[in-house]
């Protein structure tokens, strides 16, 4: 009995203290748990490029320009999406601006290279040419692929025809 007592009388001063303090024991609201966030320096993104300052300092680009090199790509897309040196202009060096290449349809990072996009068989350049949706199998949505529909003299702009 005296054991339960000296319990007792401890956990009533544990909680005089507890409400002295300003603390509660309440249970745990599911709505307010904290989120855990980056710190502010790794959110930060001066330029709005999509790259955190943090990590344009790493690559050694310029926090305050979307673009860096002046090529037409933004840090970003060079870095997350096309592989290519956000550092410099003309990243295979064959002469064009990593923009440029993208632009009609060839590959920044292979001289000459030519992209297939949608990977239906043409590449970017004849999808340009043709009206094609260089980013869609099927332009037309006919079942069959835009280089299909080319090989057999076909329009692959216009179903059935």
């Amino acid at each position: 009995m005296i054991i339960i007592k000296k319990i007792s009388v401890s956990l009533l001063l544990i909680l005089v203290v507890f409400s002295f303090s300003g603390c509660s024991i309440r249970k745990a609201d599911k709505k307010a748990a904290p989120e855990i966030k980056k710190t502010e320096a790794q959110a930060i993104d001066s330029d709005g490029d999509g790259l955190t300052d943090v990590e344009e300092k790493q690559l050694g680009t310029d926090i305050n320009k979307a673009d860096t090199d002046g090529d037409g790509l933004s840090d970003y897309d060079e870095v997350r999406k096309w592989g290519t040196d956000p550092n410099k202009a003309d990243t295979d060096g064959d002469g064009y601006k990593d923009g440029e290449e993208v632009a009609a349809g060839y590959d920044p990072n292979n001289v000459g290279g030519q992209l297939d996009s949608d990977r239906d068989g043409l590449k970017d350049p004849e999808e340009i040419k043709l009206g094609t949706d260089r980013y869609k199998f099927d332009t037309d949505g006919d079942g069959l692929s835009d280089k299909e529909e080319v090989d057999m003299g076909r329009d692959p702009l216009t179903a059935g025809k």
